[in-house]
């Protein structure tokens, strides 16, 4: 039995050990107890607003046609997400210097922000000018006069086709406030409000940039009922207001009359009366787009005293 007995200093040993265990397991329960923050689950699901979701895809029709006409070259622009984030981590990650417009969207409560990547600004002006859509390293660098111009002109492209977009759900007006280049310096909310953040990507003769929209949560939440279409339905003849009203929503519809290649000299000596030869015959169909997407195809014709259009058949996928 005596030998199984610990001495009086291997005693202190073992509780000065058994001291520092519980104090490490301690420490290790404090770190895994986090409080939940009930608020990131009390908000509108921004995903499942169908008015919403065809302002978004109205805007990007519009700026895919704005941008075209700026720099003679068709880009591609997808909506990359529709998330619900807070005004502060959305600042954060916003690049210096950053293009932000600031503005109204009235008559929605408070301020709207569109953020544009400063690489696509760049691929753009250079596009502009006749040079290729690379990429451009610009942390840390600031616009000169010349880039805030085209700055200025881009923002100014993307509220007048939001304007537009908006207008096929309820009429708005977009009201310009400012321009900031330093996203750090933004205080137009609160870090905490929550933010309705559409994020599109931008890609330009293989170069890529983005677009951010940003629309405070709350100033949606009055509207939110009639951008879903569900409002109480009592009888049905109710019941088909929402369908009448998509019903009448103006849509975009384009011919496309045929395309050519043609030098830059030849384009700077074009001059009135001088004929472009298309790459379509005149017994061939035209392309017919809604709103940017290729649904028929068609013969074109005269009547009365307008072109007009006979429908030849609908476009399918595999066509």
């Amino acid at each position: 039995m005596a030998d199984e007995l610990l001495s009086q200093e291997e005693i202190n040993l073992l509780l000065q050990t058994l001291g520092k265990e519980e104090k490490k397991e301690a420490v290790i329960e404090e770190e895994k107890i986090k409080p939940l923050d009930l608020t990131l689950f009390e908000h509108i699901s921004a995903g499942r607003i169908a008015g919403l979701e065809l302002i978004f895809e109205r805007w990007i029709n519009g700026l895919r046609k704005g941008l075209t006409s700026l720099i003679v070259t068709i880009p591609d622009i997808f909506k990359e997400s529709v998330n619900i984030v807070r005004f502060g981590d959305f600042v954060a990650k916003l690049p210096l210097p950053c293009a932000v417009g600031i503005f109204n969207i009235e008559p929605l409560r408070g301020q709207c922000l569109i953020a544009i990547d400063p690489r696509l600004i760049y691929i753009v002006i250079s596009s502009v000018f006749g040079g290729s859509a690379k990429q451009y390293k610009i942390e840390g660098k600031e616009f000169t006069r010349i880039e805030m111009r085209f700055i200025q002109r881009l923002l100014n492209l993307c509220y007048q086709e939001l304007e537009l977009a908006w207008s096929t759900v309820m009429k708005v007006r977009i009201v310009p406030i400012n321009i900031e280049t330093n996203p750090t310096l933004l205080t137009v909310s609160r870090a905490k409000e929550k933010f309705i953040l559409l994020k599109l990507t931008v890609i330009i003769e293989g170069s890529e940039g983005y677009i951010y929209l940003a629309i405070p949560e709350a100033s949606i939440a009055p509207y939110k009922d009639m951008l879903k279409g569900t409002t109480e339905i009592k009888s049905k003849s109710a019941q088909k207001d929402p369908i009448k009203a998509f019903q009448k929503i103006p849509l975009k519809l384009e011919v496309l009359l045929g395309g050519s290649q043609i030098s830059f000299k030849r384009l700077l000596e074009l001059k009135q009366g001088d004929v472009i030869i298309l790459d379509k015959s005149v017994k061939e169909p035209l392309e017919v787009k809604v709103e940017g997407l290729s649904k028929f195809l068609a013969f074109l014709g005269q009547l009365g005293r307008k072109k007009a259009i006979k429908i030849y058949k609908h476009i399918q996928k595999e066509d």
